[in-house]
């Protein structure tokens, strides 16, 4: 696409000359192709002064400006790029009559290649170099001419109605096309559809009673928000057809369901005949599937393998052949059950607290009677039903060691006759000679004697 250097002060002259040419009863069918042609607009250019001429280069220098900033990346006025559009020719007679569909391939700016990726995988699922669309943005505009101009009233292009929310978007997408094309978007009204809504329900509303005149604002502002018609498919474009949630984002399909929504509130108060497929999605009949699901036999098929019996694990053996080698059987699980024994819990606050009463009590029979032993001697029978019933309530671990009763000596001291045995036993010097740090210590306490020589002796 050639580069967009703005545009001149005769194209602004122009602009004005034709809609006072138009005011007077003119027409161009061609647009500015004929005011250009035209010698009468030609004649009064020539004629102005340069006073006059002031104010239309003044108006083609802020152009000019303008179009080096659009030029370095195509930009909406909310900075997203432009993706996919579509316009439709709708009326509630016949609905939606023609669609005009394009998906935009433009470059990417640098620096928002992130962004449109996130945009792209969160919202219409369409690729970020997606090779299928167009390019050129003077091409877009020349599709859109063509697809406008036998709709044409009174030589002026039909209005265009979107919702509120997508209005700055369409303005700017209008805007893109026609400065790729040196063009007025002037050319082009864009109204709100909620506005539509407004003066249809006015009317529409007087004659149903499920609704109110009131609240026709509320209404308007809500309708084209709900997701009535989110889930029906065939009307989306040739993309979005095989995408999963496209008739969510898709352009095409999201015109059709403004449309439902207006027949549906409009068409019956006005007295339209309504037809499936064209004033609400047509429903499929599925009265003949229903005959044929309950007419069908199957007694002759074959029982089905369930899948988990085929499939091998990284062993080779299939979850069937594991589940019948290692799970119990019923006769096995019965048999656990009648050999399990009921699990037994000891309380030990209680049981230290029944033992001491039973050693007070039997302290206290032994104050009250007569004492006929010998002190010296203890009460075997009372110590041996309390050593009787700690064995038998308190429990054996596994390599548990008993306890060294007091007051005996250690064993490794049994085998010395007196102290100064076991002093000596004790003695660290008369240890044998282990090797490491035990030699030298060993020489540090030990005379050594010197050695036999010359000159030296013993008396």
């Amino acid at each position: 696409m050639p580069k967009n250097k703005g545009r001149n002060a005769f194209f602004f002259f122009m602009v004005d000359w034709k809609k006072r040419a138009e005011a007077q009863g003119c027409a161009f069918p061609n647009g500015f192709k004929d005011v250009q042609a035209d010698p009468e607009c030609n004649e009064e250019w020539q004629s102005l002064t340069k006073q006059e001429k002031g104010p239309y280069e003044a108006m083609a220098k802020q152009d000019k400006v303008a179009a080096q900033i659009k030029s370095k990346d195509k930009k909406t006025s909310y900075g997203e790029s432009i993706t996919e559009y579509a316009l439709g020719i709708f009326s509630l007679e016949n609905g939606i009559e023609d669609v005009h569909h394009i998906i935009v391939s433009a470059n990417i700016p640098l620096g928002y290649k992130r962004e449109a990726l996130e945009t792209s995988q969160t919202s219409h699922n369409i690729p970020i170099e997606y090779q299928g669309g167009e390019t050129d943005f003077a091409i877009m505009y020349m599709k859109l001419i063509n697809f406008l101009e036998p709709r044409k009233i009174v030589n002026k292009y039909p209005p265009i109605y979107t919702t509120k929310d997508c209005k700055r978007i369409v303005q700017s997408v209008i805007a893109k096309l026609s400065d790729a094309a040196q063009q007025d978007k002037d050319q082009f009204q864009i109204y709100e559809l909620e506005t539509l809504f407004i003066y249809l329900a006015n009317e529409a509303y007087k004659k149903r009673e499920d609704r109110e005149i009131e609240f026709i604002n509320a209404y308007a502002g809500h309708i084209f928000t709900r997701y009535t018609y989110i889930f029906e498919k065939g009307f989306e474009c040739s993309f979005h057809k095989f995408v999963d949630g496209g008739c969510e984002w898709c352009s095409k399909a999201r015109l059709q369901h403004w449309a439902w929504t207006l027949c549906d509130e409009f068409c019956v108060p006005l007295g339209v005949n309504i037809r499936p497929g064209i004033h609400y999605p047509e429903k499929s009949d599925v009265s003949d599937l229903t005959h044929s699901v309950n007419n069908l036999i199957i007694s002759n098929a074959g029982q089905s393998v369930p899948e988990y019996n085929t499939v091998l694990s990284m062993t080779g053996v299939s979850e069937h052949h594991r589940l019948k080698v290692s799970s119990r059987t019923y006769q096995e699980e019965i048999r656990r059950r009648n050999e399990s024994k009921p699990v037994e819990v000891i309380d030990y606050s209680k049981l230290d607290k029944s033992i001491d009463e039973s050693i007070n009590e039997s302290i206290n029979e032994s104050v009250d009677k007569p004492i006929d032993k010998s002190i010296d001697k203890p009460d075997k029978s009372v110590d041996k039903s309390i050593n009787e019933w700690k064995k038998k309530h308190v429990p054996n671990y596994l390599g548990e060691k008993p306890l060294r009763p007091p007051n005996i000596e250690n064993s490794y001291v049994i085998g010395a006759s007196s102290l100064e045995d076991f002093i000596s036993m004790d003695d660290e010097r008369s240890f044998p000679p282990i090797g490491g740090r035990g030699v030298p210590c060993k020489s540090r306490t030990t005379i050594k004697k010197p050695p036999l020589g010359k000159g030296q002796g013993y008396a």
